[in-house]
């Protein structure tokens, strides 16, 4: 039996269940997306991140929240159209824009143009002039310069991960994981690659390039870690089809990233075949 004092689990999912309660009103699963991007521009600690998307500004935790609000009785959902199902024992009022449908998209296509360079529909919202704004924009990202980067999802949502990628220009994201799992939402093999190809990036497994987990159990100290990397980098002469794989999409695509778990490349395998490939081939290289 549903009670009051019933909540969500996490902050952000209970904020979202308050922003619904508030809207008291079926809605398009577009319409959400679009109020609380509007609604997490104001606020000092979003709950949310967007990435540009088909539809313009989209969050893929965003969706996945409603779908466990839905699960757990808190929404409805049919036809990807939502609503509250209970009320909010806590009454948050939040500003939320009054347009609807074609006008809330307008209205945010117009004041956000990063987040419409990949919209299917941006013709049908924008003025030429505003169409040619928006290309010139997504040709910037286009970078023709041969760069490897390097980048850790530790500490980053897969919206703001993904926003790294494109405002970098890479093309090709190379995760050298031995087993491209994560409890982070996001991060596990099928759902990355799912969410980078959507944007036009190629998404790439090499576990051969990855460490046995159980060679990580044991470390303490850095010495521990630099122990691990030179073992590693050993290893790195043996793997030529692997290294010379990543050479080749670098000096087809220009752009590519190797990824892993860690922040800091330092301590992270990653490291070891970026140094293998730029004294190999003189390649350049950044760490994001």
């Amino acid at each position: 039996m549903y009670s009051l004092s019933m909540k969500p689990k996490f902050a952000r999912q209970q904020f979202l269940w308050e922003f619904m309660c508030q809207l008291n009103e079926e809605i398009s699963l577009t319409n959400i997306q679009k109020l609380v991007f509007l609604n997490m521009q104001k606020a000092e600690s979003p709950f949310y991140e967007f990435i540009p998307y088909m539809y313009g500004c989209y969050s893929f935790q965003l969706k996945e929240d409603l779908e466990t609000l839905v699960r757990e009785g808190f929404l409805s959902e049919f036809n990807s159209r939502y609503k509250s199902v209970h009320p909010c024992s806590k009454k948050t009022s939040f500003d939320i824009a009054s347009e609807r449908g074609n006008a809330l998209i307008c209205k945010v296509y117009k004041a956000n143009p990063y987040y419409v360079i990949n919209s299917e529909i941006a013709e049908e919202h924008l003025s030429q002039n505003e169409l040619d704004d928006i290309q010139k924009l997504n040709q910037s990202f286009i970078k023709q310069d041969k760069v490897l980067f390097t980048i850790g999802y530790e500490g980053k949502s897969v919206e703001k991960f993904v926003n790294m990628l494109i405002v970098h220009g890479i093309q090709v994201l190379c995760d050298v994981r031995k087993n491209a799992f994560s409890y982070k939402f996001g991060f596990s093999k099928s759902k990355l690659c799912h969410i980078v190809e959507s944007i036009g990036i190629q998404y790439l497994h090499i576990p051969e390039l990855g460490i046995e987990s159980d060679k990580r159990k044991s470390l303490n100290t850095l010495s521990d870690y630099q122990e691990l990397f030179k073992n590693y980098s050993n290893t790195l002469s043996m793997k030529t089809y692997q290294v010379e794989q990543l050479y080749s999409l670098l000096c087809s695509k220009n752009r590519i990233a190797l990824m892993c778990f860690e922040l800091e490349s330092k301590m992270c395998h990653r490291h070891v075949i970026r140094d293998y490939l730029q004294e190999k081939f003189e390649t350049t290289c950044v760490d994001l």
